[in-house]
């Protein structure tokens, strides 16, 4: 396939992620198939990772140079500051409060905190499927079945999430498209 083709597929795509008329994954997936054919795995990482979800060793990297950033150690951490958008703004309660029955969140807030969601798209969009978005109601994430602990963010986050990651994903495919043009 020549370059002028794969370029004016890849911008079909930026203009329906655009216009939102395909789901991210569907978006991502139609990107990796075309990408394929030009670019090795390395080029085509960052769209794996939106896909199918950051893994545990990578989550303790950008961990670790959030934490390293925020003492002012590494202030100009590309990794950290490329996933930006992947953090969620809520807080930590017990497993065991949230069972009993709550009347009001006011009650469970303590202080708020960021966590890194390494959940893939196709889960985000379950996800959302499931949700009603406004201020008002939240999502309970628990990172591992043997924690006691829940991490509550409202469910407009999730939204802001996934538009954050069809955004950084349009902007990857737009830059490709020029690379492709350059070449």
């Amino acid at each position: 396939m020549n370059s002028a083709l794969l370029t004016e597929c890849l911008r079909e795509l930026s203009a329906k992620l655009d216009s939102r008329d395909i789901l991210l994954s569907d978006a991502i997936l139609k990107a990796l198939k075309i990408l394929r054919i030009i670019y090795g795995n390395e080029k085509l990482q960052f769209f794996n990772r939106e896909l199918l979800g950051y893994l545990q060793e990578e989550m303790a990297d950008i961990e670790a140079s959030k934490k390293r950033r925020e003492e002012g150690l590494n202030p100009e951490n590309q990794q950290d500051q490329l996933v930006a958008y992947r953090y969620l703004t809520g807080f930590w309660v017990d497993e065991s409060i949230l069972k009993r029955g709550v009347k009001t969140i006011a009650c469970l807030q303590t202080q708020k905190t960021s966590l890194f969601c390494n959940y893939g798209v196709g889960e985000i969009e379950q996800l959302m499927a499931r949700l009603h978005c406004d201020d008002q109601n939240y999502v309970g994430i628990k990172l591992s079945e043997s924690s006691p602990r829940v991490y509550l963010c409202r469910a407009s986050q999730i939204y802001r999430l996934y538009s954050a990651i069809r955004h950084q994903v349009k902007l990857k495919i737009d830059e490709l498209i020029a690379e492709l043009q350059d070449s």
